[in-house]
């Protein structure tokens, strides 16, 4: 199952429009989904580890694939390809 890591910041004004996007796409189609704080010590880590510049960044299987709110058709595909 795909694994996706929304890394956010509550001053984000793009960040909620991102958050509802991939909680409106886990009831089409079932993936792990967690939602990180960039200022928080582990998005720090996480920033620094993929060069996490924006928010909003997802990261798919670990690896940073959007910035921004994701391009729905992209995301499924995305998301069906990691099964």
């Amino acid at each position: 199952m795909a694994r996706v890591k929304l890394i956010y910041a509550s001053w984000c004004p793009s960040c909620p429009a991102a958050k509802s996007f991939w909680k409106r796409l886990r009831q089409e189609i079932p993936f792990n989904y967690e939602e990180i704080d960039i200022d928080s010590p582990r998005g720090k880590e996480l920033a620094e580890r993929y060069n996490i510049k924006s928010v909003p960044t997802s990261l798919v299987n670990d690896r940073p694939y959007f910035v921004g709110v994701p391009e729905k058709p992209r995301a499924i595909s995305l998301l069906m390809s990691s099964r």
